[in-house]
């Protein structure tokens, strides 16, 4: 997963994307994921924002500031080009091919980020992943709240939430759809799952 106290390695992650994207037809792809196009690029949605992504690389569609992790993402997206629609199950990452290997590091830094930062605060988190684009969903775990997430075009995400009581801490669980490596590898839905997260606590503030 990406390490922000060393940003500078993705930067240049983001320069070879880039490079790539240059050469890169990035029509067929586009229209296989169902994206419009502005100005000659191709407009993705991620969690409630628009981002273009072209040749020259990937910019936030109002202009503002995009993080290297949402860069980095979305020009995989582009690039990897998947196809396919969304199998409706959704599974934890360990279950995802490969995903064994880096459960634990998503447990403790995107599931256990997340209970922390809303424990005690489940309305808030409701009404962030409201704004998001989320939707309360129906799951057969006992759970006090569950909201599904088009990240995406293709990719929906789901999230679980158990709130803190007076005899266990808040516990959040993050599920992709089965299909998810389709669109995106493991290191990138890893990361995905931590641009959720870090959406949720700005959207929360």
């Amino acid at each position: 997963m990406f390490d922000s106290e060393r940003p500078q390695v993705y930067e240049e992650v983001y320069a070879g994307l880039v490079a790539s994207l240059a050469t890169a037809d990035l029509k067929a792809p586009a229209l296989s994921l169902g994206l419009a196009q502005q100005d000659g690029a191709a407009r993705v949605p991620l969690l409630g924002r628009d981002y273009l992504v072209d040749q020259a690389g990937v910019r936030a569609a109002d202009g503002g500031r995009t993080a290297f992790t949402h860069r980095i993402v979305l020009a995989y997206y582009l690039l990897h080009g998947g196809r396919g629609e969304p199998a409706g199950r959704f599974v934890p990452y360990r279950e995802l091919p490969g995903g064994a290997d880096f459960a634990r590091n998503m447990a403790l830094t995107v599931e256990g980020r997340l209970a922390a930062s809303f424990s005690g605060r489940l309305p808030r988190l409701l009404t962030a992943a409201l704004s998001l684009g989320g939707a309360q969903a129906d799951t057969e775990a006992r759970v006090d709240l569950a909201i599904a997430f088009t990240a995406l075009p293709g990719l929906p995400l789901m999230i679980t939430f158990n709130d803190a009581d007076e005899d266990f801490p808040a516990e959040a669980k993050l599920f992709y759809d089965l299909t998810a490596p389709n669109f995106l590898d493991l290191e990138c839905l890893a990361v995905l799952g931590l641009i959720l997260v870090l959406e949720l606590e700005a959207a929360g503030a």
